[in-house]
């Protein structure tokens, strides 16, 4: 099983990973509960682990358990159950053994073939090599909007 490109292209997955822990770990308490953009600092980091998770279940797979609802997790409501950095720290590990299980069965060949899971939920062919882009720029985007939250207050950010 060929797996240079599909290592190749987890790089930036990877990184945004980091940048994403880093947030977590630099984060002081009075900013991890702000709200920001309309959601708490905090929500933003457990909706993004949420979607990770989501972009690499697999068929009749169930998401991880979570330390609050899927309500809160998909940003549908925002949530009144802040989630401390310790439990966020344990879905974080829980949800990137997860992705890295996952990422570790695909091959290059894998790359072409359309994810029917994660197509299925969100009603378009995604492709796994499009899968795996969808999980560096989602974490991305969503690490963009807590590193303003941390340059807003003084502080620097991850980036």
């Amino acid at each position: 099983m060929s797996r240079d490109i599909t290592n190749a292209i987890q790089g930036p997955y990877r990184h945004s990973w980091s940048l994403l822990t880093q947030l977590v770990d630099t984060c002081p308490d009075k900013i991890w509960n702000e709200t920001r953009g309309g959601w708490p600092f905090w929500q933003q980091v457990a909706h993004t682990l949420a979607v990770l998770n989501f972009f690499t279940l697999a068929e009749n797979e169930a998401p991880l358990s979570a330390p609050c609802d899927m309500a809160t997790l998909m940003l549908k409501v925002q949530g009144a159950c802040a989630i401390g950095k310790d439990a966020m720290r344990d879905y974080a590990e829980a949800v990137r053994i997860s992705v890295d299980g996952w990422l570790d069965g695909i091959s290059d060949s894998d790359l072409v073939k359309v994810h029917t899971v994660l197509s299925k939920k969100i009603g378009r062919d995604v492709t796994f090599g499009a899968a795996i882009a969808m999980l560096a720029s989602h974490t991305c985007y969503h690490v963009g909007s807590c590193d303003a939250a941390l340059r807003d207050n003084g502080l620097p950010g991850v980036f």
